[in-house]
């Protein structure tokens, strides 16, 4: 099975959301479809894109039904790769999944409801003859629902009325999908270096990764006990030396690192708590292997001990704008 053709957001970099509706226990690590033809905009997904997850009503954990995460899609679709239901299934890997937090309910979705019908009526009004794939329906007495298909086509202009629908990280605002260098398999030993930035979201991952395993060999060497905490706490290390206890925010790049991206929460916790720690790692190595993976080596490390963002070397990137 193929794509299933030309579709309204071919050939519009914006249009990267999808989301995906599950009714299990855990998600936000693939996508995962049987190869039939229901299923087909599997194929449509590329690395890249963003896939948000829609929890169902009829989860095992009895979770009330709303959004309550987001992924980017780290790899190409494989064939047969998974399983669905005990039959071959295709898989597509996702990564950096962020939790919201809370999760953005149904009921508080209704609340953009009209906004919400608006848009469906006006893409269905600009794309004549062309199926929409859209996520959510306008039921007749319930009001807003999800679409009972496993993935659907989250427009672009959907997070431009629900702004909770852009986390509190820096890929909401990329102007262009992020794109994973190809790999030639014709080439043995095929390697391949990129200088400057680069988006691809496995990249990033490594390189983030690298900059903490500096750090936490930094800190175990002065006697510090570790604790990697960036999962579930706005700074990346939870370090103790008896009674001394330390919050530890990590920054790491394949080149010199004149400036940083903070998130709001990472600002605010900084200015509270006196005892953060800044590391920057820059210069980082780092090589793609033919089977798709990065290798990491090298850095330097700079340790800027109870850091406080100042004011004044504060730039703000965006602003969310209140009506009256």
């Amino acid at each position: 099975m193929q794509a299933i053709g030309k579709q309204w957001w071919s050939g519009d970099p914006t249009q990267r959301y999808w989301m995906e509706l599950v009714n299990v226990d855990s998600w936000g690590s693939e996508l995962v479809a049987p190869d039939e033809p229901r299923h087909a905009l599997m194929y449509d997904v590329a690395v890249g894109d963003v896939v948000y997850h829609w929890v169902g009503k009829n989860n095992p954990q009895r979770r009330p039904s709303g959004m309550y995460g987001v992924s980017v899609v780290a790899g190409n679709l494989q064939r047969d790769a998974g399983e669905w239901l005990g039959q071959p299934a295709n898989t597509i890997e996702l990564t950096g999944y962020t939790a919201f937090d809370p999760p953005l309910l149904l009921g508080a979705l209704r609340s953009y409801q009209q906004q919400i019908f608006d848009l469906i009526e006006g893409l269905h009004e600009r794309e004549r003859q062309q199926t929409l794939h859209f996520p959510f329906q306008k039921h007749p007495t319930a009001g807003l629902k999800p679409n009972q298909r496993y993935l659907s086509k989250l427009p672009a202009e959907l997070l431009d009325i629900v702004s909770e629908l852009r986390p509190d990280s820096d890929w909401g605002g990329l102007e262009n999908p992020v794109i994973t260098p190809p790999i030639d398999p014709a080439i043995p030993e095929f390697r391949r270096r990129y200088s400057g930035i680069c988006m691809d979201p496995v990249l990033r991952k490594s390189i983030e990764v690298a900059a903490v395993d500096q750090a936490t060999a930094h800190y175990l060497a002065q006697g510090y006990e570790v604790q990697d905490v960036g999962l579930t706490h706005s700074y990346d290390l939870l370090v103790t030396r008896g009674d001394e206890v330390r919050h530890v925010e990590v920054k790491g790049s394949q080149g010199a690192i004149f400036k940083i991206q903070l998130t709001r929460n990472e600002v605010l916790h900084a200015d509270v708590v006196d005892n953060t720690d800044l590391v920057l790692v820059s210069e980082i190595q780092w090589e793609r292997l033919p089977d798709g993976s990065i290798k990491t080596g090298g850095g330097l490390m700079d340790v800027i001990p109870n850091w406080t963002p100042s004011v004044e070397n504060l730039k703000p990137l965006t602003y969310e704008y209140f009506l009256d």
